[in-house]
């Protein structure tokens, strides 16, 4: 069977486009680690310094302290699942994702703050606000 010009690179075009569709960004692996509760690989994509916000309070901690108060939190409200509902992306490079984290102490809204700093992109602010 021969392929010729449009149809050919239509095939191709589809064929990667679904090899992009099946590798995971950042985002997800990061979707990952919330709803499983687990502050360490969170924190692999933190910045030097994070804004954290979570029980009204707001906060910029170092990388490190930021893994301890996001263990903490996870600790106190047990996560069950997480589900991004809206991803999202500034003219400045800057990205975020919006999800519903649902816990045994209720649902929270996640808004999660990324930029992109020498060719990696880093967690800046993560908010968790109960509903």
């Amino acid at each position: 069977m021969k392929f010729k010009g449009k149809g050919f690179l239509l095939l191709v075009i589809l064929f990667l486009g679904t090899i992009a569709a099946r590798i995971p960004d950042e985002f997800d692996t990061i979707a990952a680690s919330i709803k499983a509760g687990d502050a360490h690989s969170i924190a692999l994509h933190f910045d030097k310094t994070v804004e954290i916000k979570t029980d009204d309070k707001s906060i910029t901690y170092s990388k490190n302290q930021a893994e301890l108060v996001l263990k903490d939190f996870f600790i106190r409200i047990v996560p069950k699942s997480f589900n991004i509902i809206h991803r999202g992306s500034s003219a400045k490079g800057a990205r975020y994702i919006i999800g519903t984290l649902e816990s045994a102490q209720g649902n929270y809204r996640c808004f999660v703050y990324v930029k992109d700093l020498n060719g990696r992109q880093l967690i800046e602010e993560m908010n968790f606000e109960k509903q």
